[in-house]
């Protein structure tokens, strides 16, 4: 799929942000034209290049009503079955759906941490993708809703926290 400039994209590792310019850049006495992104959750750029956006995961930033109804299910206890009892099996499992960047993916990667996180203190990998997922959902959500990344943390951490009550 092409962009244009002032496209709403989102990258799977980064996240969301919006297509600045397109430029030509040469590599290996090749010229190859690039999507510069501006993300919103980290003060950087990030540069893919046009023929390989679909091979990188870009894609375009979800609708707001879309979204919303995915992150509802984060409000949602999980089964007993749902969380591999398995560290390696889990965390394996996880680290595929964050790579993803697909939205529900990373909303069940959350759900699940999140709850887990409830009933004892995370390990630090288990923590750091927490962390990167909930950073990757309020990218998305912020930049599709046109409001403030922490606006949107503050509405992911309350879909989660009605699973507690």
């Amino acid at each position: 799929m092409a962009y244009i400039v002032g496209s709403k994209v989102v990258h799977p590792c980064y996240g969301a942000g919006t297509i600045v310019k397109i430029q030509n850049k040469e590599v290996d006495a090749a010229v190859r034209s690039y999507y510069v992104i501006s993300t919103i959750s980290r003060p950087m750029q990030l540069m893919v290049a046009v023929d390989n956006a679909d091979s990188a995961g870009l894609r375009k930033v979800g609708q707001e009503t879309n979204l919303r109804q995915t992150l509802s299910v984060g409000a949602i206890k999980p089964a007993d079955d749902e969380i591999p009892t398995d560290l390696r099996v889990r965390q394996t499992e996880m680290r595929e759906w964050l790579k993803s960047g697909a939205f529900d993916k990373v909303v069940e990667v959350v759900r699940r941490l999140f709850f887990l996180n409830a009933r004892r203190p995370l390990g630090s990998v288990d923590r750091q993708m927490l962390d990167q997922g909930r950073e990757l959902l309020a990218s998305e959500l912020a930049l599709s809703c046109d409001t403030k990344l922490n606006e949107a943390m503050h509405e992911i951490d309350g879909v989660l926290a009605t699973m507690l009550s």
